[in-house]
């Protein structure tokens, strides 16, 4: 009787929590995760998850409840390109860079092999999307964000052809370089160091399956990776071409000119929640207004961490770094104080139209998304997403 007791308790208890979860959410709309600078879809690097790592954090966020979805956009391309293809992404079909844009950079405007089925096809203004994402994902979602309020009469995609408002209910950003890092001149000649980080992202393993399946989606440049082709020739392909030279390329969007372009004319939709999360792996050098690495920062990227703390591209508030990004770019477009955008420290009571700040994890880059981190580890950044998504589904 009394172990009857307890099953029947326990399932009331069960059924309670249920009730009480659907009784505080406003919404259920579906969670996307974007990716960033490096990043890959769920499907590419044999169970190694960019979300996550080792760990599958969309499964798990699906398994407490909320509606998640991972887009794979190209790792190096343009926000512009990548912000195309998470559209068609979520919403399907074929992939279009629009006419004016394939035309300037000399694209191929619907390439073979981007048409999608759809994430979410009911996605319209009845039917909006929370975005979370990370790195150079936020700068992707700004981007998308920016395209869906705007229309040309010269287009006829779905996407560029009409406005598209409403569709965002919220946008989230996790050590996002919204004004650009000093690590981009660093990179300027990338590809050597593209090849070192797509491995340590992948598995830290030279050799490895992360070299034999990673891609870097660049159809649209008539750069595909054909399937018995070495990762080091792919890379000298992409190398001599003339995509690193145009402003349509990842490292012109994240260096500190082109964010600064780019967010003289963004403007926040004032119907849309913006929230915005800073990591920092440094520190402050004794007798210096220099930044050195801490504890918190991964040894593969302790030389990143390090030049830019001493960085002389921009001033000292700059020296705070993840080892990728400076911390003082996180917050928002624009630095904060300035006339064209607006940053808030975060009160609890959600603002629409408004970048707020969330605080400041003292993570590095990738950790603060599962990577590098032990199984102990896990717990802070399970808590951080839950309690983060449980913010958006009360979004009324």
């Amino acid at each position: 009787m009394i172990h009857k007791m307890k099953n029947h308790r326990i399932v009331f208890l069960v059924v309670l929590f249920i009730l009480q979860s659907i009784l505080v959410a406003e919404n259920s709309h579906p969670i996307i995760l974007l990716h960033g600078f490096i990043g890959w879809g769920r499907d590419e690097l044999n169970d190694y998850y960019y979300w996550g790592g080792k760990f599958d954090l969309e499964t798990y966020l699906i398994e407490q409840g909320f509606e998640v979805y991972t887009v794979s956009v190209g790792p190096i391309s343009s926000n512009y390109d990548r912000a195309i293809e998470a559209f068609y992404q979520i919403k399907g079909g074929q992939v279009d860079y629009g006419a004016a844009h394939s035309k300037e950079y000399g694209l191929i405007r619907v390439p073979d092999g981007k048409e999608f089925p759809g994430l979410y096809p009911q996605w319209d203004a009845d039917h909006p999307v929370h975005i979370i994402a990370h790195s150079m994902g936020g700068q992707t979602a700004t981007m998308l964000e920016t395209l869906m309020n705007e229309a040309s009469s010269k287009e006829d995609s779905q996407l560029l052809s009409s406005t598209l408002s409403g569709w965002i209910k919220s946008i989230t950003t996790i050590s996002t370089p919204h004004n650009g890092t000093t690590l981009q001149p660093i990179i300027t000649d990338m590809f050597p160091y593209v090849q070192k980080l797509v491995v340590y992202l992948g598995s830290s393993q030279e050799g490895s399956s992360v070299e034999k399946l990673y891609d870097f989606d660049l159809e649209q440049w008539g750069l595909a990776r054909d399937p018995d082709e070495e990762f080091s020739q792919y890379l000298k392909r992409i190398k001599m071409s003339n995509l690193a030279q145009t402003k349509n390329f990842c490292t012109w969007d994240l260096s500190l000119e082109g964010t600064s372009q780019f967010n003289m004319s963004y403007r926040p939709d004032t119907s849309v929640f913006y929230f915005s999360y800073a990591t920092y792996a440094t520190r402050q050098a004794k007798r210096s207004e220099y930044y050195v690495p801490d504890n918190q920062m991964n040894w593969r990227i302790w030389s990143t961490g390090f030049l830019m703390g001493r960085s002389n591209k921009a001033d000292s508030l700059w020296f705070e770094n993840d080892g990728v990004v400076n911390t003082i770019s996180m917050w928002g477009p624009g630095l904060d104080g300035t006339a064209i955008q607006k940053q808030i420290d975060f009160t609890g009571t959600p603002v629409p139209g408004m970048w707020q700040k969330m605080g400041k994890l003292h993570f590095n880059h990738d950790s603060v998304i599962g990577h590098a981190t032990g199984k102990d580890d896990l717990d802070p950044i399970k808590k951080l997403f839950v309690d983060h998504c449980t913010l958006l589904y009360k979004l009324d």
